[in-house]
């Protein structure tokens, strides 16, 4: 109870876009997610043109993707989605565990990564924290995605997706976040986000790291 008296007000219902031609897997997400300590709507699509058609026409704040659908790949239906919804955050749940299906994901714009046959709470916790901003990658795949990286241990320019790579070169060659966002057409506000996602896939903590870090490599970005 709040000091007046009244009840304090819940957070609105998150709405989970389930994408996976397989009606029994897209029922097991829904139950895992539904477990969670927040209250969800849940939408299902069995194939890419479905799954774009809701996300076009709905207001998802989570979309759970699988990538072998009947239609199209999954890595499709995740660049047409960036296109129109570049904040979208987007988990691939996928049979494929291998390291360079993760590493494609995460360059195309995925916020996480996991198998499909990932305990149930490491989907939750997947979720949590790609809707706290973060990005995740199973435990198994994180360590492939960071040797491949180098010895450093930060994660590769592969790990951008592309719009993050186009603000990446933009910033590099001395363009200040306003002029980036009007030659992207999107919000400064976006434009931040995108360098802030940046930081966090290559691991720099401050503005100067990013700097310098653009300065060194954006010119040698794909």
């Amino acid at each position: 109870m709040t000091p007046s008296g009244r009840d304090s007000p819940q957070p609105s219902p998150l709405c989970v876009l389930v994408v996976d031609d397989h009606a029994v897997v897209r029922r097991g997400v829904m139950d895992i997610i539904a477990d969670m300590s927040r209250d969800f709507l849940f939408l299902e699509a069995e194939t890419s043109r479905q799954a774009l058609a809701l996300v076009r026409d709905h207001p998802c704040g989570l979309v759970v993707l699988d990538l072998s659908l009947p239609d199209e790949s999954g890595f499709e239906t995740l660049t047409a989605i960036r296109l129109t919804h570049p904040e979208l955050p987007v988990i691939i749940s996928s049979m494929h565990v291998e390291a360079e299906y993760a590493r494609r994901a995460m360059a195309l714009g995925a916020n996480g990564y996991l198998g499909k046959n990932a305990a149930p709470g490491e989907l939750a916790l997947a979720i949590t924290r790609v809707l706290a901003g973060e990005t995740y990658v199973s435990s198994g795949l994180a360590g492939e995605l960071t040797t491949s990286d180098g010895p450093s241990g930060r994660a590769g320019s592969s790990r951008l997706s592309p719009r993050e790579r186009e603000v990446m070169h933009r910033l590099a060659r001395g363009e200040k976040l306003t002029d980036v966002a009007a030659a992207m057409r999107v919000t400064v506000q976006t434009a931040g986000t995108y360098r802030t996602r940046i930081m966090k896939k290559l691991g720099l903590t401050t503005t100067a790291d990013f700097f310098r870090y653009a300065l060194e490599k954006g010119g040698m970005l794909p």
